[in-house]
């Protein structure tokens, strides 16, 4: 068994609250005071499977990309939140805080699919510059593949055929689509892009790849970080929550 509180160090160390947004709530959603914890899982949602999951690997430590709670309570009614605390079970989450560090959700996301020397646009945007140009269809193949995706939405009013200048934010990014006009970029890969969204984009294309497609590769990055404190730590099974008719 490991402490709490040093499992709780890595974290904030790799990615400190401060860097969370004023409207985010990472840290901690259930807390119930262990000083020891004895097995973790992580995951990027706190679903009723993944805690079923938490519970039947007697894991007493839940760690999420996305925070349970976000507005205020006014009662604890929340059968997720009842079955957690009678199994004795924390829940903890990194968010945005995740999404802005070094190494963050987007970094990694840029390794699955090859890209690097990332350049900074913002805190939640990076820009790679591909050495040989690739034919835009082959790219997105590639990056079918990488992330194991059915399909990926294409928005793409100016036929962009080729993609050297790759724009790139995981989860959801779609609100940031004008603000990459000032960039000299052919592709922007994020998730969440609504009809509105694609209303917006002028001189590049844009690859909606997902959300949880875009995620999803930062928990074995998660599961690294924390054991490092010698805790045992597993990765929940998720699915994105629909299917293609």
């Amino acid at each position: 068994m490991i402490k709490t509180e040093k499992i709780i160090s890595v974290i904030e160390g790799y990615a400190s609250l401060d860097l969370a947004e004023d409207w985010d709530n990472s840290g901690w959603q259930i807390n119930l005071h262990h000083d020891y914890t004895n097995k973790v899982l992580v995951a990027l949602s706190l679903t009723k499977d993944v805690l079923e999951q938490a519970i039947t690997n007697d894991c007493d430590l839940i760690v999420t990309h996305h925070p349970f709670i976000f507005n205020k309570l006014s009662k604890i009614d929340n059968p997720i939140i009842v079955q957690a605390i009678k199994h004795n079970i924390c829940v903890y989450s990194a968010h945005t805080n995740m999404d802005k560090t070094y190494g963050s959700t987007t970094d990694t996301l840029a390794g699955v699919l090859g890209l690097k020397n990332l350049v900074p646009a913002d805190d939640y945007i990076k820009i790679a510059h591909i050495k040989d140009e690739i034919a835009l269809d082959d790219f997105l193949e590639s990056a079918k593949t990488a992330l194991g995706s059915e399909r990926i939405k294409l928005v793409n009013p100016d036929n962009i055929e080729t993609v050297r200048n790759v724009a790139i934010c995981a989860g959801a990014g779609a609100g940031n689509i004008k603000k990459l006009e000032n960039y000299d970029i052919d592709l922007y890969i994020t998730g969440d892009v609504k009809f509105h969204n694609a209303l917006e984009v002028r001189g590049f294309a844009v690859a909606d790849v997902g959300h949880f497609e875009s995620e999803i590769p930062f928990l074995p990055q998660i599961q690294a970080i924390i054991a490092k404190t010698g805790v045992e730590v597993m990765i929940a099974e998720e699915h994105v929550p629909w299917v293609y008719v």
